[in-house]
């Protein structure tokens, strides 16, 4: 499938940000003490790469899980039931550079593949390729992931 990734949002990442996150979830020195990260390899504090998928996530999930006007549906319409599809993998995620506090991302999404599900009536299986840039095009992540979505749903036909 021929297709062009497309921006779904921007986030610029702030200490607070780093910080508030990774005392929560990933709690590592070079996340969480700004005079710590000054000796790490990165020179500084650092957003969590989980951080950084995290976003991408919330972003998809607000861009791709809208139904627009669709036609009302049934309670158990896959687009009820889960916007934006069910995940079952991700694949070759990579952190490939820091991300620092003032580092403002764009978050990518492309469908690489999409058919039909031949066991699940009204959904589509999608493979798609996922990043995040600097906005001067330097990748910082990437992964690939596969899910269901809902037949006809942005999830499902984004292209470029």
């Amino acid at each position: 499938m021929d297709a062009a990734p497309v921006e779904i949002g921007r986030f610029t990442f702030t200490e607070a940000e780093i910080t508030r996150f990774a005392l929560n979830f990933d709690p590592q020195p070079v996340h969480v003490d700004a005079e710590a990260a000054r000796h790490a390899p990165f020179g500084g504090l650092v957003a969590s790469g989980w951080h950084v998928v995290c976003v991408w996530m919330g972003f998809f999930v607000r861009t791709q899980g809208t139904g627009g006007s669709a036609p009302a549906v049934p309670s158990d319409h896959p687009r009820i039931v889960s916007p934006v599809g069910v995940g079952f993998g991700l694949r070759a995620l990579r952190w490939t550079a820091p991300v620092h506090a003032g580092d403002r991302l764009v978050f990518l999404t492309e469908v690489l593949e999409a058919r039909a599900s031949g066991s699940r009536p009204g959904w589509t299986i999608v493979r798609r390729r996922n990043s995040a840039r600097r906005e001067d095009g330097a990748e910082v992540m990437a992964f690939e992931l596969s899910h269901l979505a809902p037949e006809g749903e942005p999830a499902a036909r984004i292209r470029g």
